[in-house]
């Protein structure tokens, strides 16, 4: 599901980092006068996100050796690239002694870049879910103190009371998704997740989306009505919103009044939801090593500039140190971010991943609209998971 339009903070630093198309060129310095190599780095970072496009021209152009020198990938798309032969290896002593190293990393960052144990990728930044707040439309439902600031649901039943308090004519209390939430299976995929539930069983060879607690997160589901969520919110239409963080930038662009919030526990458990960014070397018949050259040294000009990046594109860093950087630790809602890398979970690292993905879709979307009941849905949708093939 492609991201939405990256605000201009995030397309100006692109440019600037010469990231300005999803295939581009990069020539790195070199100290001696010897011609620079030039690399083809593909990534769905700009314009309109276009991820989808990304992965499908990845699918096609690296079987034929048309493929890039470097791709940016979200992390779910490592297991089935990986399986497919797209993705090559790193050897572990190629990225330790380009400075890459475990320790440097937030865990599940750096995990998130192995398949069968072997590392596919680098990872750069976590996008993730968070909880936004609209300051107005909390004080017009008389959900602020006295000192004006809002009032910050924690639970379930918070959330749902004040989203009763909110909701009148055409103003919606609570909403999780984007410019069609119905579809937004990140969502869905974060309630699963904070009920103890999951796309895959723990072995990963059935769904586990026919459990009951899959189904309850499907009733619940269905009970959230909206129209495009980020309209609403810079309109003043919704109150309490889970989305994704690559939209807090844009949000101060256009100047809504906003607290950015943890995600509420939902369910059992505080989970939230994420899909790092990570760096990978499509494979290739024969290896240039002056063109490799230069993709790590992009990879490694990235990670030192990584704190701008988390500035301008509203994901913060998978490296530790910029965590400190006080422009980071300055910024209400990257220190909201960073609070809640204990409570991060990802996709299942399997190749079905992605495919599962694709069918949920439509399925919780027909649930969202009311045209079919939860647990037939969720039925029907387990069926199709697991005929999936291997």
């Amino acid at each position: 599901m492609p991201e939405p339009k990256p605000p201009l903070s995030r397309r100006r630093f692109l440019e600037g980092a010469a990231l300005g198309a999803t295939a581009l060129t990069v020539s790195p310095r070199r100290a001696s006068a010897q011609a620079k190599p030039t690399v083809t780095y593909w990534n769905g970072l700009t314009g309109a996100d276009v991820w989808a496009d990304l992965y499908a021209k990845l699918q096609v152009a690296v079987p034929a050796d048309e493929g890039p020198d470097l791709a940016l990938i979200h992390t779910v798309e490592i297991p089935h690239f990986a399986s497919d032969g797209i993705l090559e290896p790193m050897a572990d002593s190629a990225t330790s002694a380009k400075g890459f190293k475990a320790e440097d990393y937030l865990p599940s960052t750096w995990q998130g870049g192995l398949y069968q144990g072997k590392r596919y990728a680098v990872p750069l930044d976590v996008p993730q879910h968070l909880l936004y707040v609209n300051v107005k439309v909390m004080r017009d439902a008389g959900l602020a103190g006295p000192d004006g600031k809002p009032k910050i649901p924690t639970t379930r039943d918070e959330v749902l009371a004040m989203a009763k308090q909110i909701t009148k004519g055409d103003t919606f209390g609570f909403a999780i998704g984007t410019t069609n939430p119905g579809r937004y299976t990140w969502g869905f995929h974060n309630l699963l997740w904070q009920n103890g539930a999951n796309v895959y069983s723990a072995d990963l060879k059935r769904s586990g989306l026919g459990e009951p607690a899959a189904l309850e997160v499907a009733e619940f589901w269905r009970a959230i009505q909206n129209a495009n969520c980020r309209d609403a919110f810079i309109a003043g239409k919704l109150g309490l919103w889970i989305a994704g963080s690559w939209n807090f930038t844009g949000l101060r662009e256009a100047k809504v009044d906003f607290v950015a919030a943890p995600v509420p526990r939902l369910f059992k458990q505080a989970v939230v939801w994420t899909m790092p960014h990570q760096f990978t070397f499509p494979k290739k018949k024969a290896v240039d090593a002056a063109k490799r050259e230069a993709a790590w040294s992009h990879v490694r000009w990235m990670s030192d500039h990584v704190a701008e990046w988390t500035l301008k594109a509203g994901q913060v860093s998978a490296l530790r140190k910029p965590h400190g950087d006080a422009r980071i630790t300055a910024d209400p809602v990257l220190r909201t971010l960073l609070g809640q890398a204990g409570q991060w979970q990802s996709g299942q690292a399997t190749p079905k991943w992605v495919a599962a993905e694709n069918i949920t879709r439509p399925v919780i979307e027909n649930v969202y609209i009311g045209q079919k009941p939860a647990a037939p849905a969720m039925g029907d949708l387990t069926r199709q998971i697991n005929a999936l093939p291997d």
